[in-house]
Parts: structure tokens; C-alpha cells; sequence
């Protein structure tokens, strides 16, 4: 008798102990969606990661693309409409993975809120050889930068989160890639980030960061040889039969690193037209 009012009043107490008032979160403006917010987007000076630059200071946010050119960097800093103040950019390799704590503090410091809220892990590259004339240079290039250069950039932008109490968003660049047969080390990369990315959203959620992954298919940038003055997106193996525009990538993105993406968790987003998802081809 004693003990079942013991084990009654043990749980009764953690009811009350774990019971918080959170508030109820409601509906945001577009133009607001990162308001107050800082971003740290890697491999900002092409492709998807500059469409989701543009498209986040258009919803608020300030922004600081990386990549290791720096001459590009600026270019592409000139070229957003809008940026002004709000864009900066700064030199990262994520191959280099003991400057990257070092990084990430300058990075906060560009604007005065002196804070990152948002990691964009949009560096990467593709592989060139098939499986039987894979070289290990080739091999480890691609691994370092697209699996190693993501986790050690998303561990190092945690901990500086954590140190400063920041609930932050962690968004991961992956592929539909990551649902077929891996027989490329970039097919293989892309498995990891998706471990990745269900494995780092368990361990810092307690922390109150938000990790996910965004998949695009096929891609109208330059790494598929899309330019931005071609006349056409089609592409005749998608389901889609079109590329996805980095536009639409990044309209995606910008909503799930805001706090109304908040409940997702551990999720991948596929944006591929069906390739890779009803369809392994493409």
C-alpha cells in the first residue's frame, strides 16, 4: 500500500516537474519568416546555396554566404539586389576542419547581433567516374567535403549554439541521391548526411536546435551544367520531365528553418520531381 502511494506521488511530481508553458506559435508573414535572424550558409557563392541566400534575406534574415573563393564570394555579395548590410560573406574550406570553430565566432561577429541562428551545409560536389574508375583521390575528395565537411561544420556551429544559448535551425544540403543503390562515393555521401542529419537532430533538439535535410533532384546550377541563360529546364528522365529550379529549393528551405518549421525534426525534404522517390531513375 505504502509503496503504490509512493509510486503515485513520484509520477504526480514529474507531471508537474516536465509540465512548461510554451506559447502557442502563430502564422508569420513571408517577408518575416527570418526576422531577426543571422544565417550561415556554406557554399553561398553558387547554385542553391546563393538562391537560398536571396531568399532569405528576402524573408528577414541577414546572411553570410562561404566558400573558399573569395573574389566569388564578393561577386556574388555585388550581385544579390537588397543585400546591403544584411549579406556578408566569409573564406571557409570545410576540409579544414580545425579552423572551423574559430570560423564560425567570426562569421557571428560580422553583424551586431553577434549570433548564428541558421547552418546551411550546402557545400558539396559531384563525382566524374563510375565505380570502376573511381580513384581514391577522387573518392576522398568527395567524402571530405560533402560527409566529413557537414558534420564537422554542423558540430562546430552546434556547440558554439549551445555555448551561447541559441535555438537554432541546422539544415542539411542532401540528395535524392541518398535513396538509391550508393556506388559512387557522392551517392555514398548523401546516405551519410541523411544518417546525419536523424542522428544530429536526437542529439541536439534536448538543446532546443532543429536539425532536417532538403533533397533536391535534379537542379538547374551550374554543377549540372546549367548556367541560368538557358531557354529550357526540361529533362526528359525525371517523372517531372524538368529540372527543379534553385528558386524552388530555397522557398522550401526558407520555411524550414524558420520558427514555423519548428516541428520538423529529423526530416528529409525531397524536391526532385519525383526522381528518386516514385522513380529510382533520373
Amino acid at each position: 500500500m505504502f509503496k503504490t502511494a509512493k509510486k503515485i506521488i513520484r509520477k504526480t511530481m514529474l507531471l508537474f516537474k516536465e509540465e512548461k508553458k510554451i506559447p502557442i506559435p502563430t502564422p508569420i508573414s513571408a517577408p518575416e519568416l527570418l526576422k531577426g535572424k543571422v544565417a550561415l550558409i556554406t557554399g553561398g557563392s553558387g547554385g542553391i546555396g546563393l538562391a537560398m541566400a536571396e531568399s532569405f534575406l528576402k524573408s528577414g534574415a541577414k546572411v553570410i554566404i562561404a566558400g573558399t573563393n573569395e573574389e566569388k564570394l564578393r561577386s556574388c555579395c555585388e550581385k544579390i539586389s537588397g543585400g546591403g548590410y544584411n549579406l556578408s560573406s566569409i573564406v571557409i574550406d570545410v576540409r579544414d576542419v580545425n579552423s572551423m570553430p574559430e570560423k564560425v565566432k567570426t562569421a557571428a561577429a560580422m553583424f551586431p547581433e553577434n549570433r548564428i541562428d541558421i547552418l546551411v551545409n550546402s557545400a558539396g560536389i559531384v563525382s566524374h567516374s563510375d565505380f570502376l574508375n573511381m580513384s581514391e583521390q577522387e573518392y576522398d575528395s568527395i567524402m571530405d567535403i560533402n560527409a566529413k565537411g557537414t558534420f564537422f561544420m554542423s558540430q562546430a556551429t552546434a556547440k558554439y549554439m549551445i555555448e551561447n544559448r541559441i535555438k537554432g535551425h541546422i539544415l542539411n544540403v542532401t540528395s535524392s541521391s541518398a535513396l538509391r543503390p550508393a556506388w559512387t562515393p557522392y551517392q555514398m555521401s548523401k546516405w551519410a548526411v541523411r544518417g546525419l542529419t536523424l542522428g544530429a537532430a536526437d542529439k541536439l533538439l534536448p538543446y532546443g536546435i532543429v536539425v532536417n535535410a532538403i533533397a533536391p533532384g535534379p537542379t538547374a546550377t551550374p554543377m549540372l551544367g546549367k548556367n541560368g541563360d538557358d531557354d529550357t529546364i526540361y529533362h526528359p528522365t525525371t517523372p517531372a520531365k524538368r529540372f527543379a529550379m534553385p528558386s524552388e529549393i530555397a522557398a522550401l528551405a526558407t520555411f524550414m528553418v524558420s520558427d514555423m518549421g519548428d516541428m520538423i525534426v529529423g526530416d528529409t525534404f525531397y524536391m526532385t520531381g519525383g526522381s528518386g522517390t516514385i522513380t529510382l531513375h533520373g
